[in-house]
Parts: structure tokens; sequence; C-alpha cells
């Protein structure tokens, strides 16, 4: 095959979090048989492309008809109208989550990219993280026995001080939500990944920081209109319950992401130190049984995922094993896995956020899916 020549769209933090993995994949997984080219990087500021091993910085989008994967890091807002332009050039697609600022925005891009059979996914990366992929696998073998609940959170304090200036992610109509899109939109897809559909849920929301600073010159403060915390109570349709709480405001150095399923044989935990298998705790206690048991994508996930010999750290490993999944579909033509993040599993957890928001903002009432 003809070597995957990549455009990259934005060049923020997460789309440096991109380049970070199309540079290492290479050398962290020299045998891929993989041929690729950093070919185009698309922004408005100048930059030095020798820098960061982009071929050509370019300024214009229909540039990009000359790739083969488009590799989508813009805000929020710019999905939609981007990922529209660029369907007429029929080109494989990868977009930074949310897909788009609604769940109405997400299914009419799901829509149309699937009419046109273009290889298609979203950077809900932690369907990629091992002991996810594992727990999966452990809950279909009857590991822990039935499932009774569960509990999931992903808290981070990038916006505990309340000096730092307003930026897009805190406009509602540039960002879709708060801590919720951001943030919940993995615990959502964590979810439905491993234990199913949902079937109701009740939300609420927090906006602990109601201004903040126009710019860094801390004259005049703005209203912020998207919540920097929320918590989920869930019913899936198996008749599992849990909770799902994202937070940009929640110091806690020893917490970041925490998945907990209880069942009648034991429990599963996950952190971010977890990343290849997760904890369990249970009648069986068997370290080597719950090791062998696995299916086909969580052995698929060990093998594209950076060994602790050579981590990037949590949050690289994870794009880049994202990354090179994506890259693995476009050389062979095809979606190898139902499990992948798609547009369509996109659009579906975007829905779960769309009616969180609504019966947050209808004081928590219940809301059936």
């Amino acid at each position: 095959m003809k070597s995957i020549k990549i455009g990259l769209i934005g060049y923020g933090s997460i789309g440096k979090v991109h380049s970070v993995g199309y540079n290492n994949l290479d050398t962290i997984f020299p045998d891929n048989e993989i041929d690729y080219e950093m070919k185009y990087l698309l922004r408005r500021k100048s930059s030095s492309v020798v820098k960061n091993n982009w071929e050509e910085r370019i300024s214009e989008l229909d540039k990009l008809s000359e790739v083969d994967l488009v590799d989508i890091c813009t805000p929020n807002f710019l999905h939609y109208r981007q990922i529209e332009k660029l369907l007429k050039y029929n080109l494989n697609l990868y977009c930074e989550k949310p897909l788009g600022i609604n769940y109405k925005e997400s299914d009419e891009l799901t829509k149309r990219v699937n009419q046109k059979s273009l290889i298609n996914q979203v950077a809900l990366v932690y369907r990629f993280l091992p002991a996810i992929a594992k727990t999966k696998a452990l809950i279909e073998e009857g590991f822990i026995g039935q499932i009774i609940s569960f509990d999931a959170q992903l808290l981070h304090s990038s916006y505990l001080n309340p000096k730092r200036p307003m930026n897009w992610r805190l406009e509602k109509d540039k960002s879709g939500g708060g801590a919720l899109l951001d943030l919940g939109i993995h615990l959502v897809d964590i979810i439905r990944f491993t234990l199913g559909e949902i079937k109701f849920l009740q939300a609420i929301t927090k906006t602990v920081f109601e201004k903040r600073f126009e710019n860094q010159n801390e004259n005049k403060k703005v209203n912020v209109d998207v919540e920097d915390w929320g918590k989920i109570n869930i019913e899936l349709e198996n008749n599992i319950y849990g909770t799902l709480e994202a937070s940009k405001v929640s110091f806690n150095p020893n917490k970041d992401f925490v998945l907990e399923i209880y069942g009648t044989a034991g429990m599963i935990r996950i952190t971010n130190k977890t990343e290849i298998l997760p904890e369990y705790y249970g009648i069986k206690n068997n370290k080597k049984e719950m090791e062998n048991i696995d299916n086909e994508f969580s052995k698929f996930v060990r093998e594209i995922y950076p060994s602790h010999k050579i981590s990037l750290g949590l949050l690289v490993n994870l794009h880049l094993a994202s990354q090179f999944n994506m890259l693995l579909n476009i050389k062979n033509k095809e979606k190898r896995f139902e499990e992948i993040p798609d547009f369509r599993e996109a659009a579906k957890s975007q829905k779960v956020i769309d009616m969180a928001y609504k019966s947050a903002e209808n004081g928590g009432e219940k809301v059936i899916l």
C-alpha cells in the first residue's frame, strides 16, 4: 500500500499530543509495517514545522484534499463545519471528542460519513486502555459474577484557579458544555463499552466559578455559562445502577480517573496507575486466572499499547494506541473491531450527555433515553 499521508488541523495542547503520538509510533513499535507521512499541519499561527516533524504548515482547508487521513484537533464548535467541508474529498477522518457540540451535530455527521463508507474514529481513547478492555472481557466471562453497581470519576483541578481566564471551553456556544461533555463523555463511553446501554439518568451540575477574567490583563470579568462539575445517576438496560462524576475543580492529589465495578463475586478497580490489568478483589482472588481471560479486542489493545518499559505517560499512551488503531484500519481498508469508537459510537455517548444536561436544567428530573 502507498504511504498514508496525514494532515493535522489544530495545534493546541491536544494537537501537540497527537503529534507526539505520530512522532513516536515507529520508535515504540518498530515492526508496525505502517508507512505514513506527517504531511500537513493546518494552523493559523506560524510555526516551525521542522521542530514538530510536519512537512509543511498550511492555512487552507482545501489543501488537505491531498492527504489520506485528516486528524481534527480544533475547538468543538469547528468540528461540524470542518468535517462537512472535508467530506467532499472522501477522506478518512479522525476527530477529537466530542464529535459535535451536541447530539444533533454528531448524529448528522455520523449519517453523512457512513454514506461514504469512510474509515472514521473519535478520540474516546479510554477504550484503548488495556485494563478497560480486559475488564470488558472479564465481565463477559462472568469473572465477578452478576454486576450490581458501578462508580466512575474523572476529576481534574485544571480550572480550580479562579484567575484562570476565559477561553472557548467556558463558552457553551463554542464548547457545547463543560465538565460533563469534556470529561464526562469519556466516562459515559467507558460504561457503555464495558457494561451496556443506558436506560435512564438523572443529573446535577454546578458552576463553582461563575465569572472569569476576560483575558490575562485581569481588568474585566465575564460570565461563564458551562458547568465545571457534574454528576449523573444512571440505570442501565440490564438493571445495573451507578454514578458518573466529572470535575475540573476537584483538588485531590491521589485521584484523577477511577472506575469501580461491583459484582456478586467481587469488584474491579481501575485507576491512573492500573494501565494494563485492573485491580481485582473477590471470591476467586486468582490473578493468574484473571490474566488468562481475554477476548480478541483486549488482546489487540495490549499489542498496540506502549509497554511500561517505553511509556510516554498515560495521556500520550492512550492517544498513541488510538491513533495506531486508526492507521491500521486505513492500511487494511476496514474497521477490524466493532468495539472501535467510531462516529456512531461517539454520537451515542454524546446523546447521553445531552440528556444529562436536559435533566440538570429541569432540577435533576428523570430522563429516559
